[in-house]
């Protein structure tokens, strides 16, 4: 008979790491999350297998493709890190499947996992939808945010224009579908207070 590596699921996991919900129960609400690289520590209730391709199990998704992940698992504990940046506006699934393995060899006894979405703190919308002439960069923000910028591909910055009391935009030519922007706003002292990263799409 397997043994449930993962036990008080929900409850653990919420004082530690955020909540996870079994994926054959109802679905748990899905979280907000402001930081682009944000880590993942799970906690379970025994050891851990450390092997490679036991970590490499657990994934985390979008509805097109599989995260290039970090992993590593220091005895109960395995803490998962994107190696790119999470992608604003984008829905995220992190699954725990049932064949995940104990130190003993003992696996799950049924796949656990969490949905999350990247927002903003002070980004509340970003878009570029292509256009063959030139593609608009937009960016609404909240109010305290006094210039916003991006750059493409980790180029060189660019400067949005104001076109409203809470949005800044600029026409640009030559953006593919794709593309990687880095969305940058600062307050009037001039203060980074926010990056996220946008797809082109």
């Amino acid at each position: 008979m397997r043994l449930r590596i993962v036990t008080a699921v929900a409850l653990l996991c919420f004082l530690l790491t955020s909540l996870f919900s079994n994926q054959i129960s109802y679905a748990a609400d899905i979280e907000p999350v402001t930081d682009p690289v944000k880590p993942w520590t799970i906690t379970f209730s025994k050891e851990v297998s450390d092997q490679k391709a036991n970590l490499e199990l657990i994934t985390i998704q979008t509805q097109n493709n599989n995260l290039s992940l970090s992993l590593s698992a220091d005895f109960d504990k395995v803490i998962v890190k994107p190696k790119n940046p999470y992608l604003f506006g984008e829905r995220y699934t992190l699954t725990i499947p049932a064949s995940f393995k104990a130190a003993s060899g003992k696996t799950l006894n049924k796949p656990v996992t969490k949905e999350f979405e990247m927002t903003g703190t002070y980004i509340s919308d970003v878009s570029a939808t292509m256009n063959p002439l030139a593609t608009s960069v937009s960016v609404k923000v909240k109010p305290e945010i006094a210039a916003v910028s991006y750059s493409i591909n980790n180029g060189n910055s660019i400067k949005l224009l104001r076109d409203g009391a809470d949005s800044f935009s600029k026409g640009q030519i030559g953006l593919a579908k794709g593309n990687l922007l880095t969305i940058m706003v600062l307050d009037e002292a001039n203060h980074m207070m926010e990056t996220q990263y946008y797809e082109v799409k």
